[in-house]
């Protein structure tokens, strides 16, 4: 199928996943990505991210490259200002959430509960807890047991396990039980988010442009990730990380690099700004060495 190789619209906002995009493996947004998202600021487009993240989890970024306009929150499960508060969101059903949590106790896999501010777990030695703290800049609450008090303001089920054949598996039991209640998908091969079921990122796109009066045609986004590809359905023009998977290619317009070899900041000099990239590269790296 064709597919445009650069926008047939004047950008207007630029939408970005996070780990895996927007941050390199080690969590870190380049001084060359800034320095992309400032001079975006500079014409005038907007920037935002939409993530998996819950929103208590988008603090540090959000105050780190001084985002401005709303930004999308656990798979467009919430809308949020950048001061954290709430625009929109979609909670959980309490039986989707008690549905999940019991079958993944049969399956011998850990469940965290996330809500607008909080992240409640049972094992705070369970798999990729430490990680995820560290992502989030957030220590679990850790519970005994969800009581309906948990359940009821659940945005984001999280199953993480080491083991990532079976969660795979469980992806697809877990939908199968759901039926239509909730979403199921793999965020990472490590882990499986459960959210209300119109919660996907092309909803998070469509959220922060319609709070900016940005028509889709005129959104940006770029991402690696499958649950990133609802975004690339929705908006104007979309690219793939180079770390994605050929499946995700396949769906964006074009391909940048790798998110360890400045991706995300080649695509905005090259696709919004309009810059030669390896002109971008030359002046950036003078600026940086004089």
């Amino acid at each position: 199928m064709s597919r445009d190789q650069h926008p047939r619209q004047p950008i207007a906002l630029v939408v970005s996943d996070i780990d895996g995009t927007l941050v390199t493996k080690a969590k870190v947004v380049t001084p060359r990505a800034r320095a992309a998202i400032a001079q975006l600021k500079q014409r005038g487009i907007g920037f935002s991210v939409a993530s998996a993240r819950p929103p208590v989890g988008l603090r540090s970024i959000v105050q780190s490259i001084g985002i401005e306009v709303p930004v999308g929150a656990v798979n467009g499960g919430a809308i949020i200002r950048p001061d954290l508060t709430i625009i929109e969101r979609l909670i959980l059903p309490i039986d989707a959430v008690k549905t999940s949590v019991s079958m993944l106790r049969r399956q011998g896999i850990d469940a965290w509960l996330f809500t607008d501010d909080e992240w409640f777990c049972r094992d705070p030695n369970g798999a990729h807890v430490d990680h995820e703290a560290t992502t989030l800049g957030l220590r679990p609450t850790i519970v005994e047991e969800f009581d309906d008090a948990h359940m009821s303001r659940t945005l984001k089920i999280v199953a993480a396990s080491h083991d990532h054949p079976l969660l795979a598996e469980c992806e697809a039991i877990l939908q199968a039980e759901l039926g239509g209640s909730a979403l199921a998908t793999r965020s990472q091969s490590y882990y499986l988010d459960i959210t209300n079921a119109a919660a996907n990122k092309g909803a998070a796109v469509r959220g922060v442009a319609r709070n900016l009066g940005v028509p889709l045609d005129q959104v940006f986004t770029i991402g690696d990730g499958y649950n990133d590809t609802p975004m690339f359905d929705v908006s104007g023009f979309s690219v793939a990380m180079g770390n994605a998977t050929d499946a995700v290619k396949h769906m964006a317009n074009v391909v940048t690099d790798t998110c360890e070899n400045e991706g995300f900041a080649k695509a905005i000099e090259r696709y919004v700004l309009n810059m030669p990239v390896d002109a971008v590269a030359a002046s950036y790296e003078g600026s940086v060495q004089s």
